[in-house]
């Protein structure tokens, strides 16, 4: 099948969705010369796998994008570095999660400017799927455990933290041991911050989830 044909198909899939059938028109499927064949079309049959479940993301849902987004330079933007980042993942779940992120940041029914797009789109591309996980696993633990009376955020924290290191342990086959590690590197995304100071018989290695994390996070989950 040749790269025509395979954006027509694409294209027909979603034929009723005049903004998605538009936009698989831009898809870039080209992969280059020089390669052999055979490995072309594997490589063909993958983008195309992704383009599909990146814009059946897009369909689903009660909320549709408007056709004049394709008139909107901004949204154009967003689209092309988003789908960039959809081919480029190879988690199923990722894609789902990049186009969940297009579409309610303009669905009209959210208010992201420009560069907080960039922000987060560069957030979760830089997150594996692993740590994704290990983020919404603080947040189910921090939802079931709010803060009691006079608590700070270390004392809520203390309450479920060797709990929720035994789950990341059983059920995303975290180490033990690296479980702190991996804490600290979350603190690059501005979605986590480790707790740090002075505070009596605390001896590191817990923390917090951000306003980033939760903002983010109402973008990309269907609540």
């Amino acid at each position: 099948m040749s790269e025509v044909e395979k954006v027509n198909g694409l294209a027909d899939r979603y034929s009723r969705n005049p903004l998605l059938r538009g936009l698989i028109q831009l898809i870039p499927f080209g992969i280059g010369s020089g390669i052999d064949v055979a490995l072309v079309t594997h490589i063909e049959n993958i983008r195309a796998e992704r383009v599909r479940i990146f814009f059946d993301e897009l369909q689903n849902g009660n909320r549709e994008l408007s056709p004049e987004l394709l008139e909107s330079e901004d949204f154009l933007h967003c689209y092309f570095s988003t789908t960039k980042a959809a081919l480029n993942s190879r988690r199923t779940e990722k894609i789902r999660i990049f186009a969940k992120l297009l579409k309610s940041s303009f669905d009209g029914t959210n208010t992201v400017n420009i560069d907080e797009y960039e922000e987060f789109l560069s957030i979760l591309d830089d997150l594996s799927f692993r740590e994704i996980l290990i983020l919404l696993k603080l947040y189910s633990f921090e939802i079931e455990y709010p803060k009691q009376g006079e608590e700070n955020d270390l004392q809520r924290a203390s309450r479920f933290w060797d709990k929720f290191v035994e789950e990341l342990n059983t059920e995303l086959g975290v180490r033990v041991d690296e479980v702190d590690s991996i804490m600290t590197r979350l603190n690059r995304t501005g979605c986590y911050e480790t707790f740090i100071g002075g505070y009596f018989d605390y001896t590191g290695g817990k923390g917090k989830l951000t306003p980033t994390f939760f903002r983010m996070k109402d973008l990309i989950l269907e609540l």
